[in-house]
């Protein structure tokens, strides 16, 4: 006869009563201080929930007793499973065995004798692994089998005299090993560490240390460790505030690695060994003071910018590094900023900027007659190597609406007058005048999208000529650049400059035509074409501009989407001058579930994706001068769910050479990551010179390494 017993509290009383909830079981046999319930038992105790064949409650020991199918889900959401269990109705003192885990994360335990003692289990005999998926297959990735393991769900797993195996084999032996159980949040511990090998720096291992300080305060220690030139001490450290954050990241070395170098370099190497010491140091800062206003502080500071590349820190550096500090105000669309920064510039290049101090600015944008009426407003105070001190002021009102008008013709009108006082001190004379510039501008934008239907897809047909009226201005302050090109983007924007506060001087027609197509809803492309001409004489512009003449290069862009897989881009400015296209970039994009590729040609001068050209600083008049072509092919092959082969090929500059170039694997499951990189770079300058490395990163999930 099945007997179902709700709420005992006449079984255990007083403060006990309430411990058992439910208990489900096909018969019950009842003592005077103990009952004993058998089939399909079910126990809601202490937040746990326990089943058993047989459970035996004796309220004179404070003991529970379960034998036959026991499985035991607690409040953590591990699940144990066992052949017999006693322990104590506090669960703190107890005994168990062939004793299987079943943790949160699908990592699995398993051991012949389980004593259960101060909440804590020793477990002996015991085989520990991650795997799941991989148990289907009967062969495990990695496991661990150790004699004795101290195993604390809500801290962490101690081995000891364990042996580590891979695929079956065992490969390794430690008399101890500690890893975090799967619901700690943060430990201190090993993180996975990367190995490499190079031509400069030899043999190279980089561990990771995790300090948790804190639930909010971590510190990361990751030596840089080789077998050439010495160790390189880099550490990591992040405090996360209630409204903010604070995250600081430095390394230093001696001069070791400082040995072949550039002739045209000596004299910043020499700079370089005299200090004694390379490292860097970049840290940030943020606190939100309220829904409307945050501050932050960046500090961004290297020995010498070859030292970044000189060792694996980061894949791409950026060559000019600024320190700035900044009060930003975020009201609706309306923005104010105060900003100062200091810039650290590329010891290859030149930079003659060398401090904002500070800038001012504020946008202001509201409705107004059915159109955006903005103002904006901005302050700079600069100072440069060559002692030159200047200042600016702009304000800049503007409004603007579109108008719909019959048959579907669009009418973009904006109105902008640009107040610009300039003042600059210098010691020699230039070019370059204080002066108070009045600019208005007008600017109108006539579209007439047409939609032209067929079976293959819906083409909009949108034919565009637009006039931008200014008066004219003779020369550029030094805030503006002279290198303002009409490009596929803004041919038929009022600016072509990349500063938003400057308003171009001279009056031009632009026009072009742009076709899209769609297909049920999606896009397919799209294709555009456009030209500038100018109607009073331009400012001094720079020959490869394309605007140094009455009629711009005719630019055009065209994105062509081809099924799921492959997609198409280009863009291009070609002179009617010179009858040749000054700029070409083609690139071709495929992917599906196993394989991907990308291919990437540019040739011509300024190529907006070109490689070599790091930074916006980069775009000195030489180099804008320089035609460069390159090409930049990657592929990846998913062989499998778990392996992955990558390649990579960069070739250009002036000589077509070969600048990078890599190939590597990658191995993931659910319980490993494994990655391999073959890297062949040719960066030369200071003491960078070409190399081949060999890279490899491990990580076990739970172990870290």
């Amino acid at each position: 006869m099945k007997k179902t017993l709700t709420f005992l509290f006449f079984l255990f009383g007083g403060v006990h009563g309430d411990d058992i909830t439910f208990i489900n079981s096909d018969k019950t046999l009842y003592e005077k201080e103990s009952v004993c319930c058998k089939g399909n038992v079910v126990v809601f105790y202490y937040g746990k929930i326990i089943s058993a064949d047989e459970i035996y409650f004796d309220k004179v020991k404070d003991v529970i007793c379960a034998t036959g199918h026991i499985i035991l889900k607690d409040e953590k959401h591990n699940i144990y499973f066992m052949d017999s269990l006693q322990i104590h109705r506090s669960f703190s003192d107890g005994k168990a065995k062939n004793i299987k885990i079943i943790m949160p994360d699908k990592s699995r335990l398993a051991a012949t004798d389980c004593t259960i003692k101060n909440n804590q289990l020793l477990l002996s005999n015991v085989v520990y692994t991650p795997c799941y998926e991989c148990c289907g297959s009967g062969e495990l990735t990695w496991q661990i089998k150790a004699t004795r393991v101290i195993f604390n769900p809500d801290e962490s797993v101690e081995y000891h005299d364990a042996k580590f195996e891979l695929w079956g084999n065992a490969i390794c032996y430690t008399p101890y090993l500690l890893h975090p159980s799967p619901r700690t949040k943060r430990k201190s511990g090993f993180l996975a560490p990367q190995f490499s090998t190079s031509s400069k720096n030899g043999f190279c291992v980089l561990p990771k240390y995790l300090v948790s300080i804190s639930e909010s305060q971590e510190l990361v220690l990751k030596p840089i460790i080789t077998s050439k030139v010495g160790c390189v001490g880099w550490m990591c450290y992040g405090h996360r505030l209630k409204n903010g954050e604070f995250n600081i990241d430095a390394s230093i070395t001696d001069t070791k690695s400082v040995k072949n170098y550039d002739a045209h370099d000596e004299k910043n190497i020499q700079k370089i060994n005299s200090s004694g010491y390379r490292g860097h140091i970049f840290s940030k800062v943020r606190y939100e003071i309220n829904n409307t206003w945050r501050c932050s502080s960046n500090i961004n500071l290297t020995s010498d910018y070859y030292y970044l590349k000189r060792f694996p820190f980061f894949e791409q550096p950026n060559r000019i590094l600024e320190s700035n500090a900044k009060l930003e105000g975020f009201d609706g669309r309306n923005y104010t900023q105060i900003k100062t920064a200091i810039f650290q510039e590329d010891l290859a290049i030149d930079v003659t900027m060398q401090k904002v101090l500070p800038i001012i600015e504020r946008n202001f944008s509201d409705t107004l007659w059915g159109g955006t009426f903005g103002i904006d407003a901005m302050f700079l105070n600069l100072y440069f190597c060559d002692a030159r001190v200047a200042q600016k002021i702009i304000t800049n009102v503007s409004w603007a609406k579109s108008f719909l008008l019959a048959n579907g013709h669009i009418i973009d009108f904006k109105g902008i007058t640009s107040f610009k006082g300039i003042n600059i001190s210098e010691r020699q004379s230039s070019n370059y005048d204080s002066a108070l510039v009045i600019t208005p501008q007008i600017s109108i934008i006539w579209k007439w999208p047409l939609v032209i239907t067929s079976d293959f897809a819906e083409i909009i047909a949108t034919p565009m000529i637009g006039a931008i009226l200014a008066h004219n201005k003779r020369y550029c302050d030094l805030f503006e650049d002279p290198f303002c090109e009409i490009n596929d983007i803004n041919f038929l924007d009022g600016s072509k400059s990349m500063s938003p506060y400057n308003v171009d001087s001279g009056s031009r027609i632009c026009y072009g035509v742009k076709f899209s197509a769609y297909k049920n809803g999606d896009a397919l492309g799209y294709i555009a074409v456009g030209r500038s001409t100018e109607l009073t004489k331009a400012n001094e512009k720079m020959e490869i501009s394309g605007l140094k003449y009455k009629n711009s290069n005719i630019v055009s862009s065209a994105e062509i989407f081809m099924a799921d897989t492959t997609s198409l881009c280009l863009n291009g400015s070609y002179s009617t001058k010179d009858k040749r296209f000054l700029r070409i970039e083609s690139g071709i994009k495929f992917s599906n579930h196993q394989f991907d590729a990308d291919l990437f040609i540019f040739d011509g001068k300024q190529c907006f994706q070109n490689p070599f050209l790091r930074n916006r600083l980069d775009e000195t008049e030489e180099n804008r001068a320089k035609k460069y072509r390159g090409l930049m092919l990657g592929a990846g092959w998913k062989v499998n769910s778990k392996w992955k082969l990558n390649a990579e090929v960069i070739l250009g500059q002036e000589k077509d050479k070969l600048i990078r170039s890599n190939i590597g694997v990658q191995y993931k499951n659910e319980c490993s990551e494994l990655e391999m990189v073959l890297e062949r770079t040719n960066y030369t300058g200071g003491d960078l010179r070409p190399e081949t490395s060999f890279r490899m990163t491990i990580h076990l999930k739970n172990l870290g390494i």
